[in-house]
């Protein structure tokens, strides 16, 4: 890496170009590197330096290490810039991440979370920082650094940040004000996930525990927007399609504003259960009450088995009832070759609901309640229409 951080900051000429300084209250955060006011690396020739992120604050990344409910799953600690307790005691309580009632996320089957947090150097005076006042008018906020993080596997998280000084189009992140609830603050981060933060009386002393095996996390590393940073990366996720926001707390000024970048995957399983014998039509019960059960032929095909995430068990079901020649004579042609290939069959008009016209699975016990997710005596197949009212 120090090859590679060489690479990035040695140029022809030893001169500095001129630093300006930016409008006063105009960023959220920027490199410690530059002097007071100053936003961008204005080298000769553009270039731009491969920096820490720490350069640009104190980070952490979390993760709930199990499937994030609706009340709130606790983020645990992979790895930061500086002490739990120092992150803790900046926060000045803890967060969890939250699936919102009604939400979409709800149906998709459990999902784990993972965040990239920067805790911006407001602790030092810049003129080039925004103001806490400044926020109320904020819809978007300029940052000098975007965040990426992952987690790939169990073993395997990917983290780095991008600095935005040569890219415009990258370099603003949403602006969500936190609200209360309770003693709580929420913000709806998108796609039926909220962040909670929860005050705790002395977080210095508290501290955020350890995420229990997660995998080692290294420096993480802010890249110049060029090509030999998308070689190094391999096939970077830009900040354009990034999840993250500024969340700031305008009713408790005490507590700065953070930045949070976030990714969510699907919790793998194995599939248990032993299902129900079916007599007659077996979906003319997906209508009505809270659908029609998985068969027990199909739950025998299906038991033991592992899936990475929700979506590969559903299309396993669809492929064995596709397969079935009991059930086959059930479905016209044009719905046996969609369930060949994975896909749900249509439902009838009236049972549909707007695009969602297909069979969907339905967790009798909600997944945010503790429901199992691959235990097949807790699903049941529901037509869009049936699923809909069973969730409201």
């Amino acid at each position: 890496m120090r090859r590679l951080r060489r690479a990035y900051t040695l140029h022809e000429s030893g001169k500095r170009a001129k630093r300006t300084k930016t409008a006063v209250g105009t960023f959220l955060q920027m490199s410690c590197n530059l002097p007071d006011g100053v936003v961008d690396h204005n080298n000769p020739g553009g270039f731009v330096p491969l920096e820490q992120l720490k350069d640009y604050g104190d980070w952490a990344v979390l993760g709930t290490g199990t499937a994030i409910k609706a009340g709130g799953t606790p983020l645990q600690l992979i790895g930061s810039s500086t002490t739990a307790t120092a992150i803790a005691s900046r926060l000045g309580g803890t967060l969890s991440l939250g699936l919102i009632e009604g939400s979409a996320m709800l149906m998709a089957g459990a999902v784990v979370g993972t965040i990239g947090m920067l805790l911006p150097n407001t602790t030092s005076a810049d003129s080039a920082f925004y103001t806490n006042e400044q926020y109320h008018a904020l819809s978007v906020g300029r940052t000098r650094v975007r965040l990426h993080v992952q987690q790939l596997s169990a073993d395997t998280i990917n983290a780095y940040g991008f600095y935005t000084g040569r890219k415009s189009e990258w370099e603003s992140a949403k602006v969500i004000a936190a609200t209360p609830r309770g003693e709580q603050f929420v913000a709806d981060l998108g796609q039926g996930i909220e962040v909670i933060w929860t005050p705790v009386a002395d977080p210095s002393q508290l501290g955020i525990p350890a995420l229990e095996g997660a995998p080692k996390l290294p420096a993480v590393w802010v890249y110049p927007p060029t090509e030999q940073s998308n070689k190094v990366l391999v096939n970077p996720v830009h900040p354009t399609d990034y999840q993250d926001a500024i969340i700031w707390f305008p009713t408790k000024p005490e507590i700065a504003p953070i930045y949070l970048s976030i990714s969510v995957r699907n919790e793998p399983g194995v599939v248990t259960g032993i299902g129900q014998d079916v007599i007659g039509i077996w979906l003319a019960g997906a209508s009505a009450g809270l659908g029609a059960p998985i068969p027990t032929r199909i739950a025998d095909r299906l038991r033991g088995r592992e899936f990475s995430n929700f979506d590969a068990l559903r299309k396993a079901f669809w492929v064995e009832v596709g397969n079935d020649p009991e059930l086959l004579s059930q479905f016209v042609q044009r719905n046996v070759k969609r369930m060949q290939n994975g896909y749900a069959p249509n439902a009838r008009d009236k049972d549909t609901v707007g695009k969602r016209n297909t069979f969907e699975l339905h967790h009798i016990e909600r997944i945010v309640d503790g429901g199992a997710v691959y235990d097949v005596d807790n699903l049941r197949v529901n037509t869009p229409k049936n699923h809909i009212n069973l969730h409201r």
